[in-house]
């Protein structure tokens, strides 16, 4: 199947409502044509009425002859600015009193007193419109009939300069409309705008549903709907971090009895071969494992503090807690040979942070710089009195282009492969940074190889400063 082309609303709408509104302007135009020609006619009819009874009245009886009195506003009536041509004829028992004898009469000649007749004829190579009327004398058998005839060329000015007029109001009404169209699409999809920046601006495992208040009746069911899936996706993490918490609580135990046990063997002193491998396998395999549950439950606990609730963090001392992180990972340092650190002004240095994960967060920083460090190596924490802290290594360092992906989980870089580790650490360090709102930022150590993490808390207001990094 063809995927079918997703045209956008805005140009939907404005072909949904062109034609329309073509369709409409030409029943318009049509209508408008019909009434305009209507409204010429009648009003130049009764012109051309009012001029044959104004003859009509002046018709009389004297010496048993008919006789009129032609008044000069009788046709002065018909006069205009396109200087139509006027005729005029009077009959009576069939005999043409005056007028033009030549003039057509109508094929139905009025026969009621005060009858009005018209009729469209051709005189001269002119099209002419005739009325006529009848006017009864006395002593007189028949009706007199009284025509006056006049050529249409006012009729047409008047009517071609009412259609354009109709034409154009046409094309404005169709332009305004459809230049006004955007912009009322825009206008009503404005909520529809506020809804995507809502769902766009969530930071990441929010599941919060969104609030109906500001949301267009026509848009509910989509919102309804959005949330109804975060409601779901929050279950279903949930459920995915309490197999993930679980499951490491639980095998926590069997670890711990499986590593008394191989320390019972340990113990034992077996004699060097297979046996005494096996169970240095075992030992090594296990404190992975124990390792790596650790670092699972460390991570559930970050991603949960990440997602919500209300804001635990509040004033505590940054030197202080990277001090007690470098307490507790000296162990590790001396175990490995690698000489550790740590550099402070002195002065307690106030963010706003939660001891506990800050100071996850600063351990687990320190514990991979003591992992991936070279041999024999230097690992500096430095607490700066703007809420930063500095962890550096000698290590091989983490390439620039390596950097954006060196924080998703699992993630191991080529040269530590070889090396013991999860590639859990900087997931977590992450997961906590966000929980905390402190910025993490990866960088060379500088001339000599490296790597320097960058760790800045925030702060009190009062206590804010500007911190250019150390090059």
């Amino acid at each position: 199947m063809t995927a079918r082309r997703v045209s956008s609303i805005t140009r939907r709408m404005m072909v949904g409502m062109g034609f329309p509104l073509a369709a409409l302007a030409l029943l318009l135009g049509v209508g408008g044509a019909v009434t305009i020609n209507e409204v010429v006619e009648g009003v130049n009819d009764r012109l051309l009425g009012a001029s044959a009874r104004a003859i009509a009245e002046t018709l009389a009886l004297e010496n048993d002859e008919v006789t009129l009195d032609l008044p000069a506003s009788a046709l002065g009536m018909l006069e205009n600015d396109a200087r139509d041509n006027v005729y005029y004829s009077v009959w009576a028992n069939g005999e043409l009193l005056t007028g033009y004898p030549d003039l057509p009469r109508v094929s139905k000649l009025p026969d009621d007193d005060g009858e009005m007749v018209f009729q469209y004829a051709h005189y001269r190579d002119y099209r002419i419109r005739i009325a006529a009327v009848a006017r009864k004398v006395p002593r007189i058998n028949q009706p007199v009939i009284v025509e006056v005839a006049e050529t249409l060329e006012a009729r047409h000015a008047l009517r071609n300069r009412m259609l354009v007029a109709l034409a154009i109001l046409e094309v404005l009404l169709i332009a305004v409309s459809l230049g006004l169209l955007p912009l009322a699409v825009r206008w009503g999809l404005a909520p529809l705008k506020r809804v995507l920046s809502a769902m766009g601006t969530r930071r990441e495992a929010d599941f919060t549903p969104l609030p109906l208040d500001y949301v267009p009746v026509e848009l509910r069911g989509l919102v309804g709907a959005f949330n109804g899936l975060l409601g779901r996706l929050d279950a279903a993490m949930q459920g995915i971090r309490r197999f993930t918490a679980d499951a490491s609580h639980q095998m926590r135990t069997p670890l711990s009895i499986l590593r008394a046990h191989v320390a019972a063997l340990r113990s034992a002193k077996l004699p060097a071969g297979p046996a005494q491998q096996s169970v240095t396998d075992i030992e090594v395999a296990t404190g992975r494992l124990q390792r790596l549950l650790t670092q699972l439950l460390a991570l559930a606990r970050a991603e949960g503090a990440r997602e919500g609730g209300p804001d635990m963090r509040a004033p505590v001392d940054l030197v202080e807690i990277a001090r007690a992180a470098s307490v507790e990972q000296a162990p590790q340092a001396v175990k490995t040979g690698i000489d550790l650190h740590f550099e402070a002004s002195g002065n307690a240095v106030t963010v706003l942070s939660q001891p506990d994960l800050a100071g996850e967060l600063v351990g687990n920083l320190i514990d991979n710089a003591i992992r991936y460090n070279r041999n024999r190596g230097v690992v500096t924490v430095t607490v700066l009195d703007e809420g930063v802290v500095i962890i550096e290594d000698e290590g091989p360092g983490i390439p620039p282009d390596a950097r954006a992906t060196a924080f998703e989980r699992f993630g191991r870089l080529a040269p530590d492969r070889g090396r013991e580790g999860s590639g859990l650490g900087l997931a977590i360090v992450r997961a906590l940074a966000d929980s905390l709102g402190a910025e993490i930022e990866l960088a060379d150590r500088g001339a000599s190889p490296g790597l320097r993490v960058t760790v800045r808390f925030p702060v009190p207001p009062a206590e804010k400063r500007s911190y250019d990094p150390v090059s």
